[in-house]
């Protein structure tokens, strides 16, 4: 059997890049989300919308965004920055988002995106990370468990288009290198 030599690249993102980050958010959100959100609400997600809303981030730098490529295609993003909770202090960083496209799940993109954003964090001083997961995206939980992140007790509810949506945020130190890159 051959060895899988495929690198997966990562670059920050650049104001170019919204398209591309707008179409890998709205096939992930179709796909993760379905059973979860409203259907009528995925199915009215616009690519377009999405790269205008990027665009705008992107211009202002914040979050901060990283684009993953495999065989120089885009594949996944991440987006981070310093915390936006408000019972969390300065020494607090935070993934804000982290989306494949759904074609490339389970090929190591997600842990290497999450190993950037937790470097670039620690680097740029802070000492944790948190992040917010739908309570129901079991998978992505299983995932970030697997990446060293601990659930909290505490639940936090939403809205889309009336239906109610629960997040619980998980948190680690920094850093942590992922064990699933160095395996």
């Amino acid at each position: 059997m051959t060895p899988n030599t495929t690198t997966i690249d990562i670059r920050a993102a650049e104001p170019a890049d919204a398209a591309t980050i707008a179409s890998i958010h709205v096939a992930s959100w179709q796909a993760t989300y379905a059973g979860i959100m409203p259907a009528p609400f995925l199915a009215g997600l616009s690519v377009e919308k999405r790269t205008a809303a990027w665009r705008c981030a992107l211009d202002a730098g914040r979050p901060r965004v990283a684009l993953a490529f495999m065989d120089d295609k885009p594949t996944g993003w991440i987006a981070y920055g310093p915390t936006r909770d408000t019972d969390k202090d300065r020494t607090w960083g935070e993934i804000e988002a982290i989306y494949l496209h759904p074609s490339h799940c389970g090929q190591r993109i997600g842990a290497a995106l999450v190993d950037h954003a937790c470097r670039s964090l620690h680097d740029a001083g802070h000492a944790w990370v948190s992040l917010w997961v739908l309570v129901e995206n079991r998978r992505a939980r299983a995932f970030y468990e697997r990446e060293g992140f601990v659930a909290e007790d505490d639940i936090k509810t939403f809205e889309i288009d009336g239906t109610p949506i629960e997040e619980v945020r998980y948190w680690r130190a920094l850093p942590k290198q992922s064990s699933r890159l160095n395996s």
